[in-house]
């Protein structure tokens, strides 16, 4: 049995009102999981075709804005 199955037998034994918000929790989390995957994605092909910004750049400007 997965995780996941143990987890859904889990949460059957709990009330309704606490399995609702359980369920709420856990799409919210997986629709943010989803999203930054995504995100992620979309920035290492933009890295990957050279649209990106050199790292030595992005580290002046931090050490510039942090007075470091």
């Amino acid at each position: 049995m997965t995780k996941m199955e143990n987890a859904i037998k889990a949460a059957e034994q709990l009330p309704e009102e606490l399995q609702e918000k359980l369920g709420e929790d856990l799409l919210r989390f997986i629709d943010k999981y989803m999203s930054l995957r995504d995100d992620l994605e979309a920035a290492i092909a933009e890295i990957d075709a050279g649209k990106g910004i050199p790292a030595e750049e992005v580290f002046a400007e931090l050490r510039a804005s942090l007075g470091a």
